[in-house]
Order: C-alpha cells, then structure tokens, then sequence
C-alpha cells in the first residue's frame, strides 16, 4: 500500500468491502468511486504507487473515500499478499470486481501491399499475445481464486464480478484482447456454476467502446484513429459509446441484484461489428480510414 493510504484499510464500512482490480485510473477508477458512493469499503489495487496515490488524493478531493494496496495481479505471490492484508484491516470481502489488463492486439499477421514487390508480412508477436492473456485470463483467475476462497473461509456470500468485453466473440485485429475476454467469459459462468450453492454470484459486465479519457486521448493524436472510431460508432445501433458511468452502475447492478449470477452483462450501446468495410463502389485507393486500419491498440496497463 502506498503511504498516502496506508494507515488502515478499516472505516466500519455497513457494507463490506469491495476490491476493484487496475482501479487507480479509467473504467477502474469509475468503477471505485460509484462502489465507494454507494457504501462499500472501496479498495484498488494496482502496480503503480504514485498512480495508486493520485487516484487516492482525486478521490478525496471529491469527497469519496477510496483506499489502496499495491498488488500484481499477474503474481501468484502479490495476489496473495493482497488479500492477506485485505484479512487484517479491511471489513470481510463482499464483493470483488476483476478490471486490471491490457492490450497488445494487432492482427493475426498484418499484410503491407508493395507496388514494386510481394507483400510484407508481419505476424502478432507471441509476447503481445502472452502479456495480454496473463493480465486479463490469468489475473482475473488469479484474483477470483483468492476472493472466493475468502468469501468461503468466512463463510459469508458475496459477488465477484468480471470486465469482459463486447468484442470477446471476436474482431478485426484483436486476436489476443478477443481471446482473453472469451476466456473471462467462461471463468465467469464456470465459477457461478460452482459457487452458487454456497451464495457466491458471479457475473460479468462486457463493455463496448468506453468514452473515456483514453479514447479521447488516442483519437486526438491519430487522425486515422479518430476517422476509423467515426466510421464504428456509425454502426452502433444507438450512435454512441458507452460511459465509464454506464459501466459502474452495471457493475453495481450486478453486485447488487440477488438474482444475477452466470450471466454477461452487455452494456455496448446495441453491439459493435466485428469489421467496417468501405462503402460499396469505394475503390482500393481511397481506402483511407475503416478498411485498412485494425480496432485500435491499446496500450494502457492498468493491471
């Protein structure tokens, strides 16, 4: 825990706590806050301490109390830690929302047409996929292993919910991010199956594309970026992303609703395609914007 948070994790919170993974900026620190508002014992964790600090400091500044621990999701031995120290000081474990990842996608191999030559290849490097499948798969299984042992040993029930994603069935250029995600999915009605019967629902919310920070700030840097998220929000049913505000309170929902466990949560504004094509006529040469780029990296950790 960093020290701006480090002097106790117990407040008498009437709720329990809930721990949010890569809760310290974006989607997961949406997530913390609305958690933190509605009365839960809000800790994040993440890798990074001043991030961790930063998110602490906002918080507070606003009038919400968060709380956090530093801890690698990907680390058999920090997730450990974690929850040793969530036992000691914090109020018993109701809830527990597995955020933390990232994502390295690119296509399966991408193929650069030359006019004076054959093709150049350039295939997904194996360490993308790998580091995007640790964060996303192995953490969540990770973090999710330990908080219903906890919610076990205490023998109290309580909800884990997992962030999936509305293009874990599959799109263009997202080969590791899609497979990881899937994955999530079936841990999520895996774990529901078993855990049901000693009150423990597991459930997951899959966002679409969040209206973020993030998004913004990939979209101002790249023109190409900007134009190619213009031509995929145009085939959103309802014309629009979904908000970091739309997810928390879908999380929240879950968490809350005695009923709703084994089930994925879409929350993607009618569901992107998993590929936008020039319109009909375009020819090769203009094909500047939706068909020749991948979904969009992304390349933050928040894991």
């Amino acid at each position: 825990m960093s020290d701006q948070s480090s002097s106790s994790l117990h407040t008498g919170g009437i709720r329990g706590t809930a721990l949010v993974t890569g809760g310290s900026r974006g989607l997961g620190s949406a997530i913390a806050r609305h958690l933190a508002s509605m009365g839960w014992h809000t800790v994040i964790c993440g890798r990074d301490p001043d991030s961790l600090d930063t998110a602490v400091k906002a918080a507070a500044d606003d009038g919400t109390a968060l709380h956090a621990v530093r801890a690698d999701v990907t680390d058999e031995g920090s997730v450990a830690e974690l929850f040793e120290r969530l036992a000691e000081d914090a109020p018993p474990l109701g809830l527990c929302v597995n955020n933390a990842g990232n994502n390295f996608s690119r296509r399966l191999v991408s193929v650069k047409e030359r006019p004076d030559g054959p093709p150049v290849l350039s295939p997904h490097p194996l360490e993308d996929f790998e580091r995007v499948v640790t964060s996303l798969l192995t953490g969540t299984f990770l973090v999710g292993r330990h908080a219903a042992q906890a919610m076990l040993a205490a023998g109290t029930p309580g909800a884990i919910v997992n962030i999936s994603s509305t293009v874990r069935r599959g799109a263009y250029g997202q080969s590791a991010y899609c497979a990881a995600k899937s994955g999530v999915e079936a841990l999520t009605r895996t774990w529901a199956i078993e855990l049901g019967e000693y009150g423990i629902r597991v459930s997951a919310v899959a966002p679409g594309v969040v209206d973020g920070e993030a998004l913004r700030r990939r979209s101002e840097a790249s023109e190409r970026h900007a134009a190619y998220m213009a031509d995929l929000r145009r085939h959103v049913p309802l014309r629009r992303w979904c908000d970091e505000k739309d997810v928390a309170e879908a999380v929240a929902f879950a968490a809350d609703n005695p009923s709703v466990t084994g089930t994925v949560l879409e929350i993607d504004a009618g569901g992107l395609p998993a590929r936008v094509l020039p319109p009909v006529g375009r020819t090769t040469g203009t094909r500047t914007t939706a068909a020749t780029a991948d979904l969009p990296e992304k390349a933050e950790n928040t894991a």
